[in-house]
């Protein structure tokens, strides 16, 4: 075998790989980061509060609130649903009030809950209107 291919086999071969798992791992992590229905119960919740943290990012936004003495993290749409709903980067601020409607985290040690409706200020955004 010559140097070339010796180099080609222990250098070329695993760099590839290690870039093709790369990419695989990215991959997963952006799958089970985001947030589907499956998790959440079916029964209507409602949960009002003060926005302690915005993050209106990807792959879904969320609010940390404070209500009833707990924090939850209150999961919105993704930007592009948020927008449409009329949520958008200064839109909520910390220590605003809010009242989020929804579905909560099957775990009732969980204290989190997936959006449909959100009040703002008295403002109205229905994030999915069509699950309302």
């Amino acid at each position: 075998m010559s140097m070339k291919q010796v180099l080609k086999r222990f250098f070329v071969a695993p760099a590839v790989l290690a870039i093709g798992l790369a990419a695989f791992m990215a991959t997963v992590t952006a799958a089970l980061a985001h947030h589907g229905w499956a998790g959440y119960g079916d029964e209507p919740f409602e949960l009002t509060g003060i926005v302690e943290q915005v993050d209106l990012g990807q792959p879904h936004g969320h609010l940390m609130v404070r209500g009833d003495g707990v924090l939850w993290n209150v999961v919105l749409g993704p930007p592009s649903r948020n927008r449409r709903a009329g949520i958008d980067a200064g839109g909520i601020a910390i220590g605003d009030a809010v009242t989020a409607f929804g579905k909560r985290h099957r775990d009732p040690e969980t204290h989190e809950m997936k959006t449909e409706r959100l009040t703002v200020n008295g403002t109205v955004h229905d994030i999915y209107p069509e699950r309302l």
